[in-house]
């Protein structure tokens, strides 16, 4: 006969924590319920994404054994206007994966050459961009006089002449070129690999009659390989821009706003300008068609 009684004391004592919580949740300011800069800042650290592999001159292990370039000093100039420290988030093994790390909330953001494309902004929340790379096609010659000798009216349209069922075109799995290449030469083989090198050596080989990629791997091609100018022909996708921005998860509009307006300042300032004559241009890293 004492059930009831004990069930009404046991409910009485769980409204009253019940109770308690909320009110403690309510006395909390508005803006450290929500904030995503409140919780970065509470945690006093800024976990930003960057993809495994060193990609010069936007993020690498420079001489001193730290990581260095573009988007290293952009997060250094962030986590330092936020009071907090660095850490960084190395565990993507594609540029997509960047996109997991900050959706899946294992990073606060992915400063990363990280293209803003449509189909990873239905997922994350993009930035402003913050620079925007060309792109390029790297050809096999042998391979493209062989096209230009059995199609010779389209020897001047270079896209045209690629764009037909027998080119391969290699791009790396995971990235925004996969969709570029697809985009642009519809009727072509889109050929995905896993690494840089194995592409290029399938470029060199004529496995690949060219490949399509940013101006900055190009360009690091270049520098350590200026003999490779006699097999291979870089060619310069015109009014393609890549643009690059901060990746961000979903929702967390109060750090959207802050990176936007952070971007504006850093490219007003200088200080933005001043990082991308430092480390990305350079007349030794300059790209023409030929």
């Amino acid at each position: 006969m004492f059930v009831p009684e004990l069930e009404r004391l046991v409910r009485a004592v769980l409204l009253l924590i019940w109770g308690s919580l909320l009110a403690l949740l309510l006395s909390l300011p508005a803006y450290a319920q929500s904030s995503a800069i409140a919780r970065i800042q509470a945690t006093g650290k800024l976990t930003v994404a960057v993809f495994f592999e060193d990609v010069v001159p936007f993020f690498y292990i420079g001489p001193e054994g730290k990581l260095v370039g573009v988007d290293p000093a952009i997060a250094e100039d962030i986590a330092e206007k936020l009071g907090v420290t660095l850490q960084y988030n190395r565990a993507a093994t594609t540029f997509d994966g960047l996109i997991d790390e900050v959706v899946e909330g294992r990073a606060d953001m992915a400063i990363s050459l990280l293209s803003d494309t449509l189909e990873r902004a239905a997922r994350a929340s993009f930035s402003q961009s913050y620079v925007s790379v060309r792109q390029f096609l790297l050809i096999n010659r042998l391979q493209l006089g062989r096209l230009v000798a059995a199609d010779p009216e389209r020897a001047n349209d270079i896209p045209a002449l690629l764009n037909n069922p027998q080119s391969r075109i290699g791009v790396i799995d995971g990235t925004s070129y996969v969709g570029f290449v697809a985009e642009d030469f519809p009727e072509a083989q889109n050929v995905a690999f896993g690494t840089w090198p194995e592409m290029l050596a399938a470029v060199k080989s004529g496995d690949l009659v060219a490949l399509m990629y940013d101006e900055i791997e190009i360009g690091n091609w270049r520098l350590v390989d200026s003999a490779g100018a006699v097999e291979l022909r870089p060619y310069h996708l015109a009014g393609h821009p890549d643009t690059i921005a901060i990746a961000l998860p979903p929702g967390q509009t109060d750090l959207k706003a802050w990176v936007d307006l952070y971007l504006t300042k850093a490219k007003g300032n200088g200080f933005l300008d001043g990082v991308l004559n430092e480390y990305l241009y350079s007349k030794d890293r300059a790209l023409i068609d030929g």
